[in-house]
């Protein structure tokens, strides 16, 4: 049986800023349609390791190729086509504040319009109805013409989701895509993400909830101190090795996957 391909390799890779290093000496390699979960302490590295992923940051040291090509090589309209490629669901959301709910969500579509098509859909937004569509998959139908501001943290997160389904990147991360949402909304958008990376996309998740885990995840990565300090199945995680991974932060997260 053939072995699918790698979406992701990192090979010895390092990332300071100054004097702190955020990642070291990082090896790892993620095969085309796996579902990664990144979990680890706050400053563990996670939010780190998609950024450079995505090709939002570069390693100061080592090798990061992903999708084939090796990320800090990437400029201009190369680096411009890559980026539409990846899908990242950020902490923050990411939306125009200035913008309504339905141009926020058709920013998705940008990478495959022409200039005057993005410009034109300033004016009169085109494909109105795959934005109602997404939208309406995350009970947000109602939302379409509403400026960010008027939404919830919640709901803001739902609408950046919504904009990565028009997207259709070949690799979707998410940075704690479900810490502002209650359960019912969480694993709603969670089976949101795992739809979108069906057809053999790359899933990468970074969780402060340890029970999302039990929704289909075929990979645990466990960070610390900016290295990966476990990987492997869910089933591999044990109470003394959460334990050696978080310190006392574990006593604020959700263990009962534990």
């Amino acid at each position: 049986m053939i072995a699918p391909a790698s979406d992701i390799d990192f090979a010895g890779v390092g990332h300071e800023i100054g004097t702190k290093r955020l990642l070291r000496d990082i090896t790892l390699t993620i095969p085309r349609g796996q579902r990664v979960a990144l979990i680890g302490p706050s400053g563990a590295g996670k939010t780190t390791l998609l950024r450079m992923i995505s090709g939002i940051v570069w390693p100061t040291s080592g090798v990061v190729r992903v999708l084939e090509q090796r990320v800090d090589d990437l400029h201009g309209r190369r680096l411009h086509e890559f980026r539409r490629r990846i899908g990242f669901l950020h902490q923050q959301h990411n939306l125009v504040p200035q913008l309504r709910v339905a141009h926020n969500v058709l920013m998705g579509r940008l990478g495959t319009w022409s200039l005057w098509k993005s410009v034109w859909s300033l004016l009169r937004p085109v494909e109105l109805d795959k934005a109602r569509e997404a939208l309406a998959r995350l009970e947000l139908a109602d939302r379409l013409w509403a400026l960010p501001d008027e939404l919830s943290g919640g709901e803001q997160q739902r609408v950046a989701i919504a904009r990565l389904l028009l997207q259709q990147p070949d690799i979707v991360l998410a940075d704690e895509p479900v810490s502002a949402l209650d359960v019912r909304l969480g694993r709603q958008v969670l089976e949101q993400l795992f739809e979108l990376a069906g057809n053999g996309r790359t899933l990468v998740v970074s969780l402060h909830s340890l029970n999302w885990l039990e929704l289909g995840f075929d990979r645990v990565i466990a960070m610390k101190n900016g290295t990966v300090v476990h990987d492997g199945e869910p089933s591999s995680l044990t109470r003394p090795l959460l334990e050696s991974i978080y310190g006392a932060e574990l006593a604020e997260i959700d263990l009962a996957q534990a």
